[in-house]
């Protein structure tokens, strides 16, 4: 039966999407009509990938998502992006059931230098979580990062385009794909970006939860072959008064254009400043090997982490496939 459920949900997908597509529009790039000047994209990627972690190892299909954008004006736009996978699939029956959800599900509005998102995407926080999956370097964000953090609410930001940008979001705090505002209190965020020098931007960012409060700083610097990015977060939780903190530190280099980049990532994770020994280090390096840029490429990387306790050590290893178009 839950294999039926999933057939059926991905055919409810395919009933949702394919009507909205011109039938003679071609995969991947805009259909035009004449009349209206309107336009629509169909997206997607997947990243299939072989995981050793500890003693376990498997064959994973870490994502695969579609997406469909939209141009309704010259100034509005929409973005709807689902994702299928079978992460969180109860131990029995051994066999996941396909399920389906949403990631992107919004409205972006643009005047000049002010623009407008309404719905549920990506919170102007992190730089880490605010990159898509499709350009990291790495198999994996950092731990500190973790995930691109999605909510739904209002977003406006102002840019002056090689010089600063500004964003700030109210959202209702409960995260992606959650119905209503259970105890009614907003989490707020705001975000700057300066550009000191073509390929260097510095930014901070802030965000208040009703139960905790943090910061971000961030620097990204492109140049030539390198792309570096370091960031520093940190979280208070206010009914323990507890602080969490952490950095990274990522480099790259293409040493063989356009094909080859090398990738060396650095990152400490302290989750309780009242608690003197559960401080993480990790340590990785990767490559990935370009076939067609981002759209077809090979990531590989080797990660090790070590606590602050001589016993607690874990590594991860991972070969990882993205085909996008």
């Amino acid at each position: 039966m839950t294999r039926c459920r999933g057939a059926g949900r991905a055919r409810l997908l395919l009933l949702l999407v394919v009507p909205v597509l011109p039938g003679r529009a071609a995969r991947g790039q805009s259909a035009v009509a004449a009349d209206t000047g309107r336009s629509v994209r169909l997206t997607g990627y997947l990243q299939p990938r072989f995981q050793d972690t500890d003693d376990t190892a498997a064959f994973v299909l870490r994502r695969a998502r579609f997406a469909v954008d939209g141009r309704l004006t010259p100034w509005a736009a929409l973005r709807v992006q689902v994702e299928l996978h079978t992460i969180g699939a109860p131990a029995v029956p051994s066999a996941s059931p396909l399920t389906l959800s949403a990631t992107d599900l919004f409205v972006r509005l643009d005047a000049g230098r002010w623009g407008g998102t309404l719905g549920q995407f990506r919170v102007p926080f992190s730089l880490e979580s605010l990159l898509s999956s499709t350009i990291l370097e790495t198999t994996e964000r950092s731990r500190v990062v973790n995930a691109a953090k999605r909510d739904i609410g209002v977003q406006i930001d102002w840019r002056l385009p090689g010089r600063v940008r500004l964003e700030g979001a109210v959202v209702d705090g409960e995260g992606p794909n959650r119905g209503g505002n259970p105890d009614n209190r907003m989490a707020y965020f705001a975000r700057a970006v300066l550009t000191l020098a073509p390929g260097l931007n510095v930014g901070g960012a802030l965000e208040a939860y009703p139960d905790s409060s943090g910061g971000d700083a961030q620097v990204l610097y492109q140049r030539g072959r390198w792309h570096m990015r370091s960031e520093y977060l940190t979280t208070r939780h206010r009914a323990s008064d507890t602080r969490a903190r952490g950095w990274y530190a990522l480099a790259a280099f293409v040493v063989r254009p356009p094909t080859l980049q090398l990738v060396g990532r650095v990152e400490q994770i302290d989750p309780s400043d009242k608690i003197g020994t559960d401080r993480l280090s990790g340590y990785s390096i990767g490559a990935q090997y370009f076939l067609r840029g981002d759209d077809l490429k090979v990531l590989g990387d080797y990660e090790l982490f070590r606590g602050q306790v001589m016993q607690q050590r874990s590594h991860r290893e991972a070969i990882q496939l993205q085909v996008r178009f």
